[in-house]
């Protein structure tokens, strides 16, 4: 039987919805729960209005989340400045590009870009670009990378180890870019300085010269089987004041973020949770014809199900589904008779898993 949420988890829902917590007011176990799930989904961190934990988070918790929130959304904005001379090159030499995950949602779903932070930026281009669009960031500053995990930073690549790495996966291997960031504020710089869990993000934070790094991935598919063909075609170009940016189109952008938001979260405890941000800002945008293609891309790659388990638990989020996605939801929830649910990607509810629960 499905355990039932907490108190500080039903407070992190209303949190990803953009609502207020509910409730008489915290307690100090409570509120180091959910300031546990805000660090764990620290992506969502720039875009929370503080004003919306003042009643959820004891005294004592209200620094580090501060402290955290400062440094991601200085990480976030360091890593759109880093990477844009990358994307203004892939513009001019005229290749088509999409962002991908949680880059696109800042464009697509957030009021400023920066207000939905990741690791590294997600782009997509066609196979048959691929070499030139590495060539112009490497042109750019950034070097084939790898992560040392016992240091938490970037090294030159072993080139035998990543030709193997991209010759089994869907992407290229990491390119970083070092950033020295000299304009922090001094608010932000003390908060990096004296929050230790900041320090995964911000390196040399003791000193007055903390550094980051832009971090890019190029995809030439979505995953081991869906191709990047369809989503490119149907790509656009957002204009802002001084630059444009490649974008999926919304059918596209949700039918890969159901993909990735179930396909993690089932095999793997504790993930992914943050992105039922961005789904439950893109649903109402979705109009029918919309959500139709959504949906007709996901039935093409075998995702129903997917689907099914990913929507039916936004109600959750307090919002209200409109009539195409509530009749899709009713539609998927008895499985065609005979089907086998490994043969329909049918491997059950992941809202436990996304809770680090069995």
């Amino acid at each position: 039987m499905e355990q039932a949420e907490r108190p500080s988890e039903t407070q992190f829902i209303r949190l990803l919805a953009g609502q207020a917590p509910e409730g008489d007011g915290p307690d100090p176990a409570g509120s180091a729960t959910l300031l546990a799930l805000l660090l764990a989904n620290w992506q969502v961190l720039p875009g929370l209005d503080p004003t919306l934990l003042e009643t959820a988070l004891v005294a004592e918790d209200h620094p580090r989340f501060a402290r955290a929130r400062l440094a991601v959304t200085a990480f976030e904005q360091a890593q759109i400045v880093g990477c844009a001379g990358f994307l203004a090159a892939l513009d001019t030499a005229g290749i088509r590009y999409a962002l991908l995950k949680g880059a696109a949602a800042g464009c697509l779903l957030y009021p400023e870009r920066h207000l939905r932070a990741a690791w590294d930026f997600d782009l997509g281009v066609g196979w048959d670009d691929l070499a030139d669009a590495e060539a112009l960031a490497l042109d750019c500053g950034f070097h084939q990378a790898q992560r040392d995990p016992d240091r938490g930073q970037f090294v030159r690549a072993d080139r035998e180890l990543r030709a193997i790495v991209e010759e089994s996966h869907f992407e290229l291997g990491f390119l970083a870019r070092r950033l020295l960031v000299t304009n922090l504020p001094d608010e932000t710089r003390a908060a990096i300085r004296d929050e230790p869990w900041t320090h995964q993000f911000w390196h040399d934070a003791d000193t007055d010269a903390p550094w980051c790094y832009a971090v890019v991935d190029i995809h030439h598919k979505l995953s081991l089987d869906i191709e990047l063909d369809g989503l490119l075609a149907c790509s656009w170009q957002k204009l802002y004041p001084d630059h444009v940016i490649g974008l999926p189109d919304f059918a596209w952008f949700g039918a890969h973020l159901v993909f990735k938001l179930y396909w993690e979260s089932v095999h793997a405890y504790g993930k992914g949770l943050y992105q039922y941000a961005d789904l439950v800002r893109l649903v109402p945008m979705l109009d029918p014809i919309t959500f139709l293609r959504l949906v007709s891309i996901l039935r093409e790659h075998n995702l129903t199900a997917a689907a099914y388990h990913v929507f039916k638990h936004l109600p959750r989020f307090g919002i209200a589904l409109p009539d195409h996605v509530a009749a899709f939801i009713a539609e998927a929830r008895v499985p065609r008779a005979g089907t086998d649910p490994i043969d329909t990607n049918d491997l059950g509810d992941m809202w436990p898993k996304l809770w680090n629960r069995r």
